[in-house]
């Protein structure tokens, strides 16, 4: 509802240039003054005077602009009104209205003096074009304040023009005589929609305490928008009222005026049916589409809705027409059109009989043909035709019969032709070679392949000549001929002709005889070792039955491998199908080595008796042993002899010498080289004489011997007689002071009797000397 707030004498009225929306209240010349006095003072909303896109303004008179409208209120007096709404302008570059969806634009509102006037709410949110929110203005003390619009959020890409929604309230105290009347538009609303031709009359509706209420028609401004000149679009219905007190009222409602009825749409056909079945056309048809719209001819636009000129065949196809004003949106489809002007196309499928080979039949053949069409399809898709009985040859002739598709078009009678061969005679068989000849004894050793030919009189043989090979072994082994077949696939069964041969096909068994060779012991052999092996043939028989292999090299665990065996067919046993027992052979001597040995010494400085170890790579070592040792003066020669497993043996020898003792004396008195000391019988004689081994000069007593053997005596002889006797009786003993052994002899009691004196040593050197008693 719209509010006249009463004000006092003297106030002037405010009178709009064009049509606003909503209802508004003037203001006079002094309110005009009051509106360039806030102005100047920079109270307006920044951004007037400059071209904005969609445009938010207030109610409160008939304009949309940048001049700040009065909104007049009394102290105490009741609170004013007015409406913000939305217009679209298109002036930042984006058509339409800026708040499609689910955008929004929010606006804080706000009083330049909470003190003089409050504004409520303080924050309204437009979330379409079509929105509105009220503003309520309550009066509080004489003066003039300003009402201001400010965005604080707007997610729409476009932009805002809110100068127009800016207003000045002027409150004043109290009249006492007189109340301001009330107006209110009637029959139309803000922000409405009207058909075209159904427009409520607008009114103006006053209440007024002094002067009565009264109704009178409102001021209707031109209608605005795109389709305007269809008389689509907004208006305006403007009131402005003053009382017999001067008091002045104004108010005004915008509306929209719609097309109520969507656009009509038709079609026509030429031809106007199908001359073809099942309602298809056979030659070409146009299409004719008519759309109307007599509320709003200005907007009508179309898809589709073009004429059709259907020249080539085509399936069956609803054609649609959509057609959309400011009434609505509309659609029309055709019946499905379809054109075919074509016979069916005919084809062939296949055929069925007694198919032989490489495209032969052998027997009546029966043509499957296929009539198709792309567009209507075939009336019968598919049809049969049958050669005659009996008929045989190539190139026998079979025709299509006569096709129609939906549409009723129809193919030639014929127009495929399809030949085919036939031939039902089985071809003759002979034979003809062997794949190779036998050999000198009228044997073969592996399979025979046979030869035979076919020969066919109508289609020819598949193939000139056939082979069959033989199966199994012996004296007369009977090859069939393989079946054959003619181009056609007339068959000749196997069998039809044979041929026979001598075949061995295995080779002669080979089995182990027995072992023979030089044996040694515990099982070896010490030579090569001769295997017997036998070869047996039950077929062709073998050339030779009994053949042998030796060994070479020699181990343990070695085997002798048969020898190749031919028989009679040339078939071969190969080298080792048979292997001999196991046996043992070792050709290799051990081999003896001292442990340790003697080296040349003198005679009591001999080495002990040494050993001797027996190596042996083949049947390994049985033992060693070593004789010739021995520790007396001379020359000796040791042996080592080494024997195996296998008993074989090997020597080794080592050769060292046994030296003599060196002897020197007997020293005077006694005398040397021959001589013949002569000594009076009974006296005692000192013999002295030194032993030395090698550089070292023997002392011990125990190694020498003295002896006195009585002699012939030699006439002949030269004698000497010893100048230095001795008493008492015979002893041996060695001087360490004099370094010398020392025998005292005492001589027996025979005048004239020889004797010699011996010094034996250990090793049996010896020191002699002759004497004769007086």
């Amino acid at each position: 509802m719209n509010t006249l707030d009463r004000r006092g004498p003297g106030q002037g009225t405010k009178r709009g240039r064009g049509a606003g929306p909503g209802f508004a209240w003037s203001a006079g010349r002094a309110g005009r003054k009051l509106l360039a006095a806030v102005t100047a003072g920079g109270l307006l909303l920044a951004g007037a005077g400059v071209a904005q896109a969609d445009i938010i303004y207030n109610s409160l008179d008939a304009t949309v602009d940048a001049e700040a409208e009065t909104m007049p209120l009394n102290v105490g007096g009741p609170a004013g009104h007015t409406i913000l709404a939305l217009r679209t302008a298109n002036d930042d570059g984006k058509n339409g209205c800026n708040l499609p969806g689910s955008t929004t634009l929010t606006l804080s509102l706000v009083s330049s003096s909470s003190a003089i006037a409050t504004v409520s709410p303080s924050s309204v949110t437009f979330t379409s074009c079509g929105d509105t929110k009220v503003l309520t203005v309550t009066p509080v003390a004489a003066g003039t304040a300003t009402v201001s619009a400010t965005q604080t959020f707007n997610n729409s890409g476009g932009t805002f023009d809110l100068t127009p929604a800016n207003f000045t309230v002027n409150v004043v105290a109290p009249a006492p005589a007189n109340t301001a009347p009330t107006l209110t538009v009637g029959g139309v609303s803000t922000g409405a929609s009207y058909s075209k031709g159904a427009v409520p009359a607008a009114s103006c509706n006053i209440v007024d305490a002094e002067d009565g209420n009264k109704t009178f028609a409102a001021t209707l401004s031109g209608i605005t928008g795109t389709y305007a000149a269809d008389g689509l679009g907004a208006q305006t219905a403007s009131c402005s009222y003053t009382d017999g007190g001067g008091l002045e009222a104004t108010g005004s409602a915008t509306y929209n005026i719609v097309d109520p009825s969507r656009p009509q749409i038709s079609y026509t056909l030429n031809p106007g049916t199908p001359n073809g079945l099942s309602q298809w056309f056979t030659v070409p048809l146009v299409l004719t589409w008519t759309v109307t719209d007599v509320d709003s001819p200005t907007s009508l636009t179309t898809e589709g809705c073009g004429q059709q000129n259907i020249l080539v065949d085509q399936v069956k196809i609803a054609y649609t027409c959509s057609a959309t004003s400011a009434g609505g949106t509309a659609s029309m489809e055709t019946v499905p059109l379809g054109l075919d002007a074509t016979d069916p196309d005919v084809s062939y499928e296949g055929a069925e009989g007694l198919a032989g080979n490489n495209g032969w039949f052998r027997s009546p053949v029966t043509a499957t043909f296929t009539g198709t069409d792309a567009t209507s399809g075939p009336a019968s898709q598919t049809a049969t035709a049958t050669t005659a009985d009996g008929a045989e040859g190539e190139d026998i002739e079979v025709r299509s019969p006569v096709f129609s598709d939906t549409a009723g078009n129809e193919s030639a009678l014929g127009a495929v032709i399809q030949r085919f061969n036939i031939d039902w005679t089985a071809p003759s068989v002979a034979y003809t070679e062997a794949d190779r000849a036998p050999n000198a004894k009228g044997w073969y050793n592996a399979p025979v392949t046979a030869t035979f030919t076919g020969t066919d009189s109508v289609s020819g043989p598949a193939v000139a000549t056939g082979t069959a090979t033989s199966v199994g072994e012996g004296m007369a082994v009977v090859v069939d001929s393989p079946a054959f077949e003619d181009v056609a696939g007339n068959t000749a069964a196997a069998g039809e002709a044979s041929v026979n041969y001598k075949i061995d096909l295995s080779a002669p068994s080979v089995s182990f005889t027995g072992l023979s060779g030089l044996a040694g012991s515990n099982g070896w052999y010490t030579g090569p070792v001769t295997a017997t092996f036998t070869g047996t043939d039950g077929l062709s028989g073998p050339e030779s039955a009994v053949k042998e292999a030796v060994s070479s090299g020699e181990g343990t665990g070695m085997v002798l491998t048969s020898p190749a065996f031919t028989d009679d067919a040339d078939n071969t046993t190969p080298a080792g199908a048979a292997t001999s027992d196991s046996f043992k052979v070792d050709l290799t001597d051990p081999v003896a080595t001292f442990d340790s040995v003697p080296g040349d010494a003198y005679f009591g400085s001999v080495g002990a008796e040494p050993t001797c170890t027996a190596t042996d790579g083949g049947s390994g070592p049985a033992g060693c042993k070593v004789t010739g040792y021995g520790t007396s003066v001379g020359p000796h020669t040791l042996t080592a002899t080494a024997t195996d497993n296998a008993g074989r043996t090997s020597t080794r020898t080592h050769t060292y010498t046994v030296k003599a003792w060196e002897t020197k004396g007997f020293y005077q008195p006694i005398d040397m080289g021959g001589i013949t000391n002569t000594v009076k019988a009974g006296s005692t004689v000192p013999a002295k004489f030194e032993l030395f081994a090698g550089s070292r000069e023997l002392t011990d007593t125990s190694i020498v011997t003295m002896g006195i053997t009585q002699v012939t005596c030699n006439p002949l002889a030269a004698q000497d007689g010893v100048e230095i006797t001795s008493t008492g009786n015979t002893s041996l003993r060695y001087d360490s002071t004099g370094g010398q052994y020392i025998y005292n002899w005492k001589t027996p009691n025979l005048p004239g009797a020889c004797f010699k004196l011996s010094m034996v040593a250990a090793d049996g050197s010896r020191i002699d000397a002759n004497f004769k008693l007086k």
